[in-house]
């Protein structure tokens, strides 16, 4: 499938590799189906979510374990449920990420992460239980907290 995206130009995908997200992100409920896209020729914590829909729509996302040791938040059960079920490693957690104008102004949502099952294939955008976790954690304290 050829995907037109606004970043990456067009992009030979397997439709294989598309994620569900059947309740949309929110803000984006109607768009449905993503792409996870990354920079194989360089090593980057980032990610990107492509919509397969729109091609103008494209999250910038992280695997905030790359950086922060201390996130765990408590993700209610029902939330695995729904996308099949499973361990932990049969998913992957991702947070969306702002990016600033500066480094000092990128952000990431810890309290709001997307939960991907990765044999189902399909995502969700999760509310956790813990109110240490905000909307614009400053992506710069990963750097402290990693040490």
């Amino acid at each position: 499938m050829l995907l037109k995206t606004a970043q990456f130009g067009e992009i030979e995908i397997n439709e294989n590799k598309k994620i569900i997200f059947k309740e949309g992100i929110p803000g984006f409920e109607t768009l449905k189906e993503y792409i996870l896209l990354e920079d194989e020729d360089i090593e980057s914590p980032f990610k990107y979510l492509q919509s397969a829909q729109q091609e103008d729509v494209c999250f910038v996302i992280l695997n905030p374990y790359m950086f922060n040791i201390n996130y765990t938040p408590t993700i209610k059960e029902e939330y695995f449920e729904k996308l099949g079920g499973g361990k932990d490693e049969d998913f992957f957690i991702f947070v969306i990420t702002t990016v600033g104008k500066t480094l000092e102004e990128t952000t990431v949502n810890l309290m709001a992460p997307l939960l991907i099952h990765q044999e189902t294939r399909l995502g969700l955008q999760v509310i956790v239980e813990e109110d240490a976790y905000t909307t614009k954690h400053p992506i710069l304290d990963f750097k402290t907290e990693r040490s």
